[in-house]
């Protein structure tokens, strides 16, 4: 005879065998939809999407279905079925969310699990309630994915698609080109002074034994690397549109190596082009690379990465490639997370001082990189147009990056963010760009109107403005914060 509860049970288990296949997808749709609102820009490839529904969602149904019809089968009790089925809901569930938060960790996930064993002991009795609790967690999760996901399909890249038609410059000259970029590289007006207050003179003075143009006052129009490359390749402005978060561009490193505006007028030259990265940040979202060859392929990056798990010499890979080289021109886009900038979140931060001082000892190892791959460059290919550009400034005079996002409380705060080294060595007669070349986000225009010998070019330049968006008790948007004249904090309807 079945008591009032062990029938209560049964009919839980036989009656709405549902309750199985949603138990399976509750526990992970939760953790999949939050792994999306931290990380969109990390997993946006579909690639991306498949694999992480077949393991928070497909996986965990299968195994449950499985084990369901397995209990029927050999006609497990119902007691102990239920409990193991809250149990396993209850496990992969916080060891999905681990997963998605932080990463796999077995110290972790052992007392995940002993405290899921706990947590189904007491309520195996509830296992519909905790079903229906993940499926409104999950809801209430997609409310805040939202945003984002919109943003993605009302993407697109009207924002530069016009520039190759307006810009098809052909060149007269064709050296081989290489883009040298150390992230995080402050130009050589502020290193010297302000917060940074650094004797850079050796490496000054090696740069100018090279023959390198110096433009002391060259700067980023944009913050980050991602929002600072996506101005560079497009040789046009954002405004950091097209966003998942305050600042992040989206689909920005598919714009990056992708097929973008420089690319393609280099390539319509008869350039191959190579990509040589020390990590995989550029490429965590698997884009589809437009380079023709490049040294990290997409095989070799985790599916859930930040790219930091690559560490590969550039040093290496530029020997190798160079002497791979064929008769047509060459296109080499070299980067290397190299001084980089101070701690970006506060947690990390050991305060300004010491955030200077290891900015600094990363500023003397950029120069000795540095160094050594001019040497290489000088000795293998001595006729070649050589550009050293940073993406950005290093922050120093913050405590973390992150505070970018606070009104700046001075001019140096502004400049320490945007201010970046640019060094080039042209092949033959230099161009007197000394006064006109001031940002990134033009510094191909007057590449190439040096190439193609094509003055008309540069009555397309865009603003030499550098951009911040905002948000504290001050200010909220996005703000033009340096123009020709100076610094500036003014607003911007965008």
């Amino acid at each position: 005879m079945l008591t009032k509860i062990q029938l209560k049970r049964k009919t839980k288990l036989n009656a709405n065998r549902k309750l199985i296949v949603l138990c399976g997808l509750a526990s992970g749709l939760y953790p999949l939809i939050y792994l999306y609102s931290s990380n969109f820009a990390l997993i946006s490839s579909l690639h991306q999407f498949v694999a992480f529904s077949v393991i928070f969602l497909v996986l965990p149904t299968i195994l449950l279905v499985s084990l369901y019809y397995g209990s029927q089968f050999f006609k497990t009790g119902n007691n102990k079925t239920l409990l193991v089925f809250t149990f396993l809901n209850l496990s992969i569930c916080c060891c999905l969310m681990l997963y998605a938060t932080y990463g796999f960790n077995k110290k972790v996930i052992v007392i995940l699990i002993f405290v899921s064993f706990l947590l189904a002991l007491i309520f195996s009795n509830y296992l519909d309630k905790i079903v229906r609790f993940q499926f409104l967690l999950a809801f209430v999760g997609l409310l805040f994915l939202m945003p984002t996901l919109i943003g993605c399909m009302e993407y697109k890249n009207d924002w530069y698609a016009d520039t190759t038609k307006a810009i098809q410059p052909e060149f007269k000259k064709k050296p081989n080109i290489y883009l040298i970029q150390p992230d995080g590289y402050v130009g050589f007006s502020q290193v010297n002074r302000g917060f940074y207050n650094y004797n850079n003179e050796g490496f000054r003075n090696f740069l100018e034994s090279q023959d390198f143009t110096l433009y002391p006052n060259f700067r980023s129009n944009y913050y980050s690397t991602l929002s600072s490359n996506s101005s560079l390749f497009t040789m046009n402005h954002h405004f950091y549109g097209y966003t998942n978060s305050d600042k992040e561009l989206l689909f920005a490193r598919n714009v990056i190596v992708g097929e973008n505006p420089v690319l393609s007028i280099l390539k319509n030259n008869g350039y191959t082009t190579n990509l040589i990265l020390e990590n995989g940040f550029l490429l965590v979202n698997r884009p589809r690379i437009a380079y023709d060859t490049y040294n990290i392929s997409l095989d070799e990056i985790p599916i859930l990465s930040n790219g930091f798990d690559i560490n590969k010499s550039v040093n290496v890979s530029l020997q190798e490639s160079i002497s791979k080289s064929s008769e047509q021109p060459e296109f080499y886009f070299i980067e290397r997370i190299l001084p980089g900038h101070i701690s970006t979140y506060k947690p990390h931060s050991k305060g300004k001082e010491i955030e200077r001082l290891k900015y600094l000892e990363e500023l003397a190892e950029a120069n000795k990189w540095l160094t050594e791959i001019v040497n290489l460059i000088t000795k293998q290919d001595p006729n070649s147009l050589v550009i050293i550009a940073a993406d950005h400034g290093g922050f120093v005079g913050y405590d973390y990056s992150a505070q970018s996002i606070e009104t700046p409380n001075s001019d140096d705060h502004i400049h320490s963010m945007f201010s970046s080294l640019l060094a080039i060595k042209w092949p033959a007669e230099k161009p007197d760009y000394k006064d006109e070349l001031l940002s990134s986000v033009n510094l191909f225009r007057f590449l190439f109107s040096y190439l193609s010998e094509d003055s008309t070019i540069l009555k397309t330049l865009q603003d030499d403005k550098s951009y911040l968006k905002l948000n504290d008790d001050i200010n909220d948007g996005l703000f033009e914060v340096l123009n020709k004249s100076g610094t500036a904090l003014k607003k911007i309807d965008h």
